[in-house]
């Protein structure tokens, strides 16, 4: 953490004049956001659309992935959190565990970095991107995280999605030539 880290995260961190209206939405975001886009990837995963079911498999598994990578960075490197030092205002209980990376947030990139890689119009990226910031925002602005713990874990949901999606389409590939090998083994054997 650096004085630049510092300083950024008071100027995003909430004060005591906040708008209801802001902390209420980075609230919602902390506590609610990351429900839902676990119960959508989950829902699609099993009943959507059969193009988009593979997808929100490999959307949950770049989930998985992430935050499981974040505990255990969290657990290697030890970066106090902002109340932990005293600094800001920490608007939501929280245990004193390590802070960096920011599982929350390494979470809503690895979904948003891992869903947009399907093909889908530019404004539902957005969307999804935007989802994304908002609950990443929403860690600073409630004294949880630093700015470096949101950004790290950006890192690390984008390269969660991006391993996932490269082993999955790796695995399709080689069946689809296993399949493709077979069928031409299969009728070679039938002319003879």
């Amino acid at each position: 953490m650096t004085a630049l880290d510092q300083t950024v995260f008071l100027w995003l961190n909430l004060g005591p004049q906040t708008p209801s209206s802001v902390l209420n939405l980075a609230l919602f975001a902390t506590q609610y956001l990351p429900h839902w886009l676990v119960a959508t990837s989950l829902t699609v995963a099993l009943v959507g659309r059969q193009g988009w079911r593979g997808q929100a498999w490999r959307v949950l598994a770049s989930i998985a992935l992430a935050v499981l990578l974040a505990h255990w960075i969290k657990q290697a490197v030890q970066i106090p959190r902002p109340f932990t030092l005293g600094l800001g205002i920490q608007w939501l209980p929280h245990g004193k565990s390590a802070g960096f990376p920011s599982s929350h947030a390494a979470m809503a990139m690895a979904f948003a970095a891992s869903a947009c890689l399907a093909p889908m119009p530019w404004a539902m990226r957005a969307l999804l991107l935007g989802a994304a910031l908002l609950l990443s925002w929403s860690r600073i602005a409630l004294g949880l995280h630093f700015p470096s713990d949101v950004l790290a874990a950006w890192c690390v949901g984008a390269a969660s999605a991006c391993a996932v999606q490269a082993l999955a389409h790796a695995f399709i590939q080689r069946i689809r030539r296993s399949t493709r090998m077979a069928a031409t083994n299969g009728s070679t054997q039938i002319v003879h």
